[in-house]
């Protein structure tokens, strides 16, 4: 029996694709790159929006732990451009003109927060309202508080009549008009107890 032999590099032939083939593949690559790519980037300003809130929640624990140790009262001072729960569309402020104080003078850090005892106001290392400052994550949400003032005793407990509370949003909250991020919010009682949550009907509810 006689077997044929190939000839040196001789292989069979190969089909490529068509044209029609190439441009179907990359049609579907763009649709799935088209909705990728937003749902990426939504769920990426919603981990950051919640980073952001951790941050503002311990570093408020933080401070009543420290007052109670120290035996400080602490005055809390906002603008009142960025007060009001009620109209959650505007005024709402970057988190250095808010919490953040690290970027402040001595003298103005004390018209944002000032904790005193019986014999001084000054502290090394000063108060905080947020142990980490000027972060990546600190460009990218806004605040906006329920009332200008709000005062701690030594215990963390408050003598004011209402509870604090903070509104966190993205500043990129209404990318998508048909579904905007949540607002977060976090409550600090007159009793001293914090919470965080989401904003919903004038409320800030657990999450």
């Amino acid at each position: 029996m006689h077997f044929r032999r190939m000839k040196k590099n001789q292989f069979p032939p190969t089909q490529g694709f068509s044209l029609l083939e190439v441009l179907i593949a990359a049609v579907i690559v763009t649709l799935a790159a088209s909705w990728a790519i937003p749902q990426y980037r939504r769920q990426l300003a919603l981990n950051q929006l919640d980073q952001y809130t951790q941050k503002i929640e311990s570093g408020l624990f933080s401070l009543r732990a420290r007052q109670s140790t120290e035996g400080t009262s602490c005055e809390i001072k906002f603008a009142a451009n960025y007060v009001g729960t009620d109209n959650i569309n505007g005024d709402f402020g970057s988190v250095e003109n808010i919490v953040e104080l690290g970027h402040l003078s001595k003298e103005d850090r004390a018209q944002r927060l000032q904790c005193c005892d019986t014999k001084q106001c000054e502290w090394n290392p000063p108060y905080r309202l947020i142990d980490l400052e000027q972060t990546a994550i600190s460009k990218n949400v806004e605040i906006k508080v329920s009332q200008s003032t709000y005062s701690l005793s030594p215990p963390g407990t408050s003598t004011d009549g209402n509870a604090l509370v903070m509104l966190v949003r993205s500043t990129s909250w209404d990318q998508d008009p048909q579904r905007p991020l949540p607002i977060r919010c976090i409550k600090f009682s007159t009793s001293g107890h914090l919470h965080s949550g989401t904003w919903e009907d004038t409320r800030c509810r657990r999450r």
